[in-house]
This record gives structure tokens, sequence and C-alpha cells, in this order.
């Protein structure tokens, strides 16, 4: 298991059972899924997930250029 997968069972391990599962039900990735259950269940971190969203396009932008 990943180290940030580690850390999320560890600090949040309700909505990571939770992830597993809608992982498993839709075929979804776990990160999506974790995320998804994450802003479902504590809509206040918003602006967190679209940082990492930002974040990601950025770095991948970086790689292919």
């Amino acid at each position: 298991m990943k180290l940030l997968g580690r850390r999320r069972w560890i600090w949040s391990p309700i909505t990571s059972w939770q992830a597993r599962r809608l992982s498993r039900v839709t075929g979804m990735g776990l990160d999506d899924a974790w995320v998804k259950i994450r802003l479902t269940t504590h809509p206040e971190e918003s602006h967190l997930a679209l940082t990492r969203d930002l974040l990601t396009r950025v770095l991948f932008s970086k790689r292919a250029g």
C-alpha cells in the first residue's frame, strides 16, 4: 500500500472504507472515490480538492511539455 493510502486509513478510516466500497461497486479509482466521499461528508474541504486538481494539471502539463 502506498504511503498516502496508509495515512488515509489511519487518519480517516471511515472515509477510506466507504471509498473502497464505492470504488469496488462503480469501478472508479480508489483516489477518485476517496475524494468524492470526502467531499460528500466534508463539503467545507472543497477548496482543497480544487487545489489538488489544479496542482495535478500543472505537474502533468510540465511532464508533457
